[in-house]
């Protein structure tokens, strides 16, 4: 029971850190006005400042497939974070649908998926990385791959099976 206190203590932290940033506004060229579809939020990729970078993380869960295309990730080298370096990845907008997953490795391949967090669901799997390639601090760059566990809904205190991929660019 300590390891799944430990684990939603750090989805909790994750998610105070995420919430706690904030987003200069955009600024756009000279002489150029966002779309209509940027300002309310359904630009799709290469529209022209849409909330949408191309990046996508779809999951099923109970039968239903969800799909984000709001979505981030940072990569932790093991130069930062020894000896593995971590991965974590998110997406969404609100607490029902919001996702996020995290990942001991800063390398493509096959790892355990240490945290798979849907809303009010939180577990662990297996997540395969078929790209991982970041620059910037870790927080440019491409991350690609799929994932599959089971999470634990805390508000009905039933296991659930979880899987899914996603294809993120910043």
């Amino acid at each position: 029971m300590n390891k799944l206190y430990a684990k939603l203590l750090v989805v909790f932290l994750f998610a105070f850190a995420i919430t706690g940033c904030k987003v200069d506004a955009p600024i756009y060229p000279e002489g150029t006005v966002p779309s209509a579809d940027f300002l309310s939020g359904n630009a799709g990729a290469g529209t022209g400042g849409g909330i949408s970078n191309g990046s996508t993380i779809t999951y099923t869960i109970d039968g239903k497939t969800t799909t984000l295309k709001t979505a981030f990730f940072q990569v932790i080298s093991p130069s930062q974070n020894p000896p593995t370096g971590n991965t974590q990845i998110g997406g969404g907008s609100d607490l029902v649908t919001g996702f996020s997953l995290t990942s001991s490795t800063a390398v493509a391949g096959t790892f355990d998926a240490d945290i798979i967090t849907v809303g009010t669901s939180v577990g662990s799997g297996t997540v395969t990385f078929t790209e991982i390639n970041a620059t910037g601090n870790g927080l440019k760059g491409t991350v690609k791959g799929s994932f599959s566990g089971k999470v634990t809904d805390f508000t009905t205190m039933t296991d659930k099976n979880i899987s899914g991929s996603f294809s993120i660019k910043m």
